[in-house]
């Protein structure tokens, strides 16, 4: 993943994903272009999310993404990292 030439992005973790990371939210520095696998095996990876990773849904700037299409990430962007969600 080259992220020399990257963004700086910030990540937000909701319900267990928060739980799992240990954090609320963080920035990290990610390439402009980066496909939906490749974005959320370094987050499962980075932030303890193994466990859940395959139902974890991302949206950038409040829109899910495709998981098919490549995420075009610019500055100050938000990834939000949503777990699957129970209720009742």
């Amino acid at each position: 993943m080259d992220i020399e030439h990257g963004v700086n992005v910030k990540l937000l973790f909701f319900a267990k994903s928060k739980d799992l990371a240990g954090i609320k939210e963080t920035t990290v520095r990610l390439p402009k272009k980066i496909s939906y696998n490749q974005l959320l095996n370094y987050i499962a990876a980075h932030y303890n999310l193994e466990t859940i990773k395959d139902n974890i849904l991302l949206a950038k700037n409040e829109e899910v993404c495709e998981q098919t299409v490549d995420i075009e990430i610019s500055e100050r962007d938000s990834i939000a990292v949503i777990p699957p969600l129970s209720g009742g």
